[in-house]
Formats: structure tokens, sequence, C-alpha cells
């Protein structure tokens, strides 16, 4: 009789095992009996059953908290296995088996199975299996919600900025509706273009080789860019560039996404400019009163009349004028330039968020693609064991065909003996 062996050298009390519940299906009242008893130090809940109809029953009324089934392999656990599969493809099922199994051992595989245990099972082992099983099972979900809210982020930032994807070489892979209404470019005319297509004259050189050797150095850059519409029209964006990497780290793509800020800028020139009249009619306010003066100076060192004391007094009243226009003008110099800081610090600001929803954004996006090559992986060497395991279970299977052959013959042999020599009697 087949028995679940206990050690005690894990404790999985504070594993994900903790947390679920567990269906187990045993038609051996006495070894269902043993394992029960360590199930529950370990799970949060056990379900357990030895008759197959039961066992269909029970899943169908806890399959929405049931987490993983727990099965011993003969030829009704294929049906309930089938059956459980019609109902739900993903849920983790393994199998307790004997090399002697290998028919149904080879229905169960292509059910779907996650994983096997050869009896006699070892208490650790199987729990080991198990706590792997529903990890990978709760990495893929986290997996999932990661992709989820990438595609909303993506969403986002798709209908809000202009978007587009190069390849290594910086042609355009992919472009945005966004990107195409303020470029005034058709996606036609811009998939396979190179993306200097936008690039104004005015930028610097070094601006884009910086840029260049930022992406390829797996790194994002982060900057203001003055661009070309179709027209000519000038618009400025702030943008965020990223290189896109798989899971052997390296670049596939690079990734731009921008907001456009040509408001913004066109305020703050806009103000430079005003900020900048406002000081010269300063500095020539301040030359025509100092030129006044000398003027009156001079006049008063020439004649000491009534005529030049109205004149001097005439003069006090146009620098006390020209001093109420300068105190006039240094105080709108000083709220432009406070508008002005606003202004700026207004851009900063929404190029802060920005740039902090596009870094979520690109780690998620990593985060996934690792997890995903993991599970990948994974995927591939549980396919590669099932694949070695029934390689293994046909040789074993054909060896026991062979003894059970010489075993035979050795029983025609002796009963051969017997009949000439009389029976075999061992002393």
């Amino acid at each position: 009789m087949d028995t679940l062996n206990q050690t005690n050298e894990i404790n999985f009390k504070e594993t994900i095992l903790n947390q679920v519940t567990l269906l187990y299906l045993e038609d051996d009242k006495v070894i269902e009996t043993n394992a029960l008893s360590l199930f529950n130090d370990t799970f949060n809940e056990v379900l357990s059953s030895n008759d197959l109809e039961d066992s269909i029953k029970l899943y169908s009324q806890n399959k929405s908290k049931i987490d993983i089934i727990l099965v011993n392999l003969d030829k009704k656990s294929i049906d309930f296995i089938s059956k459980i599969r019609e109902i739900d493809i993903n849920i983790p099922i393994l199998l307790v088996t004997t090399f002697k199994d290998n028919s149904e051992l080879m229905k169960a595989i292509r059910l779907k199975i996650t994983d096997y245990i050869l009896k006699p099972i070892q208490f650790n082992t199987t729990l080991n299996i198990m706590r792997k099983t529903l990890e990978d099972v709760e990495n893929k979900k986290l997996v999932e919600k990661q992709q989820n809210e990438l595609l909303v982020y993506k969403d986002i930032l798709d209908k809000e900025n202009l978007v587009s994807e190069t390849d290594l070489k910086g042609f355009i892979t992919y472009v945005n509706d966004i990107f195409c209404e303020v470029s005034g470019y058709t996606k036609e005319e811009l998939i396979g273009q190179n993306h200097n297509i936008v690039r104004h004259p005015d930028v610097s050189e070094k601006i884009y080789e910086e840029l260049w050797n930022t992406i390829q150095n797996k790194k994002t850059w982060k900057g203001k860019l003055k661009n070309l519409t179709k027209d000519g029209t000038t618009y400025y964006v702030q943008a965020t560039m990223f290189p896109i990497l798989n899971a052997d780290g390296e670049i596939e793509k690079y990734v731009s996404s921008r907001f456009l800020i040509t408001e913004q800028e066109q305020e703050k020139h806009k103000l430079k400019k005003y900020i900048m009249n406002q000081k010269s009619l300063q500095v020539k306010h301040e030359k025509q009163l100092q030129e006044e003066f000398h003027d009156a100076v001079h006049a008063a060192k020439m004649a000491n009349d009534e005529k030049m004391a109205k004149f001097i007094q005439g003069l006090n009243e146009q620098i006390k004028s020209l001093r109420e226009k300068n105190n006039d003008g240094k105080g709108r110099i000083l709220s432009l330039e406070r508008k002005l800081k606003n202004a700026v610090d207004r851009i900063d600001n929404m190029q802060t968020n920005y740039q902090e929803r596009i870094e979520k954004v690109h780690k998620n996006a990593i985060i996934s693609l690792e997890k995903y090559e993991s599970f990948k992986k994974k995927n591939i060497l549980i396919t590669e064991k099932l694949e070695k395991s029934q390689e293994a279970i046909k040789t074993l299977q054909s060896y026991i065909d062979e003894y059970r052959k010489k075993i035979e013959n050795l029983e025609d042999l002796i009963e051969a003996y017997e009949k000439q020599y009389g029976k075999i009697t061992v002393r």
C-alpha cells in the first residue's frame, strides 16, 4: 500500500500554501486519512473525496475558491480531469502516479495536467511542487494585471501625446493619430522615413547626438525639442525617448512620447520679448532724464533769471514724471518676470508628471516582458520534462515487458524440469 512520507525539514505555513484551498482526491481511505492530517496543517482549507461523482459535485460547489487539485491517477480520475478541463482549462492539476500507469498518464498529459508526482509521494517534495505551481499562477496573474495597467496607461498616453516608434537606425515604424495631426503628415508619409523628417533646422546637432548616444546606451533621454510641421510651422514638444529591450537585454526598438508645449513656449517667448522691451524703455528714460538734467545745470550756469527758474521748475516736473514711469516700468517688469517664472514652473510640473507616467509605463513594460519570458522558459522546461517522462515511461514499460517474458520463459523451464525430474524443493 502506498504511503505519504512525512518529514519536518521545511515550514510551509508561511508560504502561499497557507492562503489557498486544496481539492484532494484519493480512493484509498488510509492514504487519504494520513495525507489530510498533513495537508490540513499547511493549507488554508482542504476539500477531499474518494468518490468520482462526489468529487465532481464537490468541485462544482466550490470552484470559485479551489486553487489547486491533487488527484490519484486511475481510470476514474481521467474522467474527473476531463470534466474539470471542460469547466476550467487553467486550474493547476497535479497527479499522483506510478510507472505502471503508463497509458492513463498519457491520457492525463493530453488533458494538460500541470505536473505529476511519483508514489510513494514525499510530503516536502509534494508541497514544494504545489508551492512553485501556485507561485507561478500568482506571478502570471500579476503579469496580466501589469499588462492590463500598461494597456490603460498606453491608451491614455496615446490619446494625449505624440507617440512614435523607430527601428535601430531611426526609421519610423509606428506613429499614432495625434502625431500625424500635429505634424501634418499622414501615416503612409511617415512610416519608413527617418525621424529627422520633423527636425527643425534651428536645433543644434549636438542635442541630437546626445539624444542618440543616450538611448543607444539603453538609457532614457528627456528634453525639449523644436520641430517643423509639413507646411513649415514650428511646434514645441517635451519629449521622452527610451529603448525597448528583449529578454537578452538587447535593444529591439526605440519609443518616443511627446506632449505639446507650443502655447507655453510662445507665451514664454512673448513675455521675454516684452520684458526686454520694457527694460529697453527704462534705459531710454533714464538716459533722457540724465541728458535733461545736464542741460538744466548747463543753463543755470549760463544765466540766472526768472525764465531759467521756470525752466528748472518744469524740468523738475518732467523728472518726477519720468521717475514715476520708470517705477511703473520696473513694476511691470517684475510682474512679467513672475508670470514668466509661473509659466516655466507650470511647464516643469507638466514635464515631471508626464515623465513619471512614461517611466511607470516603461518600468511596467520591462517587468511584464521579463516575467513573460520567465514563464515561457518554465513552460518549455515543463514540456520537455513531460516529453522526457513519456520516453522514460515507454522505456521502463519495455523493460517490464521484457522481464515479464523472461519470467514466463523461466516458469516454462521450471515446469518442464519438474515434469521430468519432479518438483523442485528449497532446503
